[in-house]
């Protein structure tokens, strides 16, 4: 099941904690940490600056967001832009340089910021905007009240590590009084204003309509606003992510930045697909999450290597900024490979289970056994089989295969938009993909090991 996000005030006491969960484990900036506050299970965030983004601590003198330290004093304001040093009360993020997905690359004036997309900035007119709602044409706010075009938004991986400070614990009020700072010469917010945006208190005081704005990067995005910021910026390398002399030499060696373009998988026509290229059309015009969705990635991710545990002889790919629905297996130069697509693991029928059969099913192409198809891999049905009778039992230990093959197949069940139903319907497939109510039977088949059905081939 989905897993809303926790209550702001939880994340703040829990932070430090949260910090060491994501420094131990390595997580990337953003990544989703599972925890439960009074409302029941939920999750908090990492971070949201790169590292070497220059806050501004004293009249002008600034610092390296990483070395702000708690105890320590910055320069805030509200909305009012009343400048004045606040104490720091906590100071955490990740560490060294790490690969951070889904980063915001923001172009003003002759600098960039690099944020997570949850960051929050202050418009010229006062109003909040996240980071990955903004768009060319939209007007920051310098910390004297001036307006600063955004030249380009962009969205890929950042190479470096991520950062947030806040200056006191407690919900900002409307004013954001002592929780604006001055960031690479622009206003955002810090952490706390951050995990309360989805306050009633603070809700109101964003754009109209900002939670049904396109996000930076996703097919609507594309079409209101072309395909821009799936690239690098223009002339990268003359950016500095600061033009402002800091109080000390900051680690500021220059990141990398890979593009969603550039991230974009190079999949061959061969490759067997989970479901038929019509089928994928049709999905496309479904419901999903949003572009930029953590859990659906970190869900991913987390499968890929807890299969790649079990089956190593296999190159896993997930191209989370490709939208289409669809997963493929395929060989090439001797090499077996899988790869799963963004759009698949952001539609709302499929959540972390319904991710693991795919994967199962994927996996199954090349493990499977015969019928198979003229190349080698397995057909259609077997894999369907296969997946559920042998990967998915290998991999989820004892009870644990029941309670996540049933999550399974009633998510693909809905993906599919059949009944949850055992009972195999007429016809045979032979190597092609089943119809829907076929796959689901052959699902309950491999777990009660009643045998493939016909309908399966």
């Amino acid at each position: 099941m989905a897993i809303r996000q926790c209550l702001a005030a939880h994340c703040s006491g829990a932070d430090p904690e949260i910090y060491q969960v994501c420094v131990q484990n390595g997580l990337p900036a953003g990544y989703p940490v599972l925890t439960k506050d009074a409302n029941g299970p939920c999750t908090c965030s990492c971070s949201c600056l790169a590292f070497g983004t220059p806050v501004q601590i004293g009249t002008n003198a600034f610092e390296a967001i990483e070395k702000i330290e708690t105890g320590g004093t910055v320069f805030a304001a509200g909305k009012d832009l009343n400048w004045a040093e606040q104490p720091v009360e906590f100071s955490q993020g990740t560490t060294g340089a790490s690969r951070q997905p889904y980063t915001v690359l923001l172009v003003y004036e002759d600098r960039f910021l690099a944020v997570t997309s949850d960051h929050v900035f202050l418009m010229a007119d006062k109003t909040l905007k996240r980071a990955d709602r903004l768009v060319v044409g939209d007007e920051l706010s310098s910390p004297d009240g001036e307006p600063v075009p955004v030249r380009s938004v962009h969205v890929g991986e950042y190479t470096a590590g991520f950062h947030h400070i806040a200056t006191r614990k407690e919900l900002p009020d409307k004013n954001l009084s002592g929780h604006l700072l001055n960031t690479n010469g622009v206003v955002s917010a810090d952490y706390i204003v951050q995990i309360s945006a989805l306050s009633e208190e603070l809700r109101e005081g964003f754009v109209k309509d900002h939670d049904n704005l396109p996000v930076v990067g996703s097919p609507e995005y594309v079409a209101a606003y072309g395909d821009a910021c799936l690239h690098e910026p223009e002339e990268i390398e003359k950016l500095t992510i600061t033009t402002i002399n800091i109080k000390e030499e900051a680690d500021t060696a220059k990141p990398a930045f890979v593009s969603a373009s550039n991230l974009r998988l190079s999949i061959p026509e061969y490759a067997h697909e989970f479901i038929s290229a019509k089928e994928a059309k049709a999905k496309a015009l479904e419901p999903k999450r949003p572009w930029n969705d953590p859990q659906a990635r970190e869900w991913t991710e987390y499968l890929l290597t807890h299969h790649r545990t079990y089956y190593p002889n296999v190159i896993y790919h997930f191209d989370w900024t490709d939208d289409n629905v669809n997963a493929f297996a395929w060989v090439q130069n001797g090499v077996r490979n899988i790869a799963i697509l963004g759009g698949l693991v952001r539609h709302f029928a499929m959540e972390l289970e319904g991710i693991a059969l795919v994967i199962a099913h994927e996996l199954a192409h090349h493990y499977g056994g015969p019928p198979t198809f003229p190349g080698g891999l397995t057909c259609e049905g077997q894999s369907d089989y296969h997946a559920v009778r042998t990967i998915m039992r290998r991999v989820w230990f004892g009870e644990y295969y029941i309670t996540v093959s049933d999550e399974a197949i009633d998510q693909l069940a809905n993906f599919f938009g059949v009944p949850n139903d055992p009972n195999p319907p007429g016809g045979n497939a032979g190597c092609t993909h089943p119809p829907g109510a076929c796959r689901i039977a052959t699902y309950h088949a491999a777990v009660s090991l009643s045998g493939r059905p016909g309908c399966a081939g």
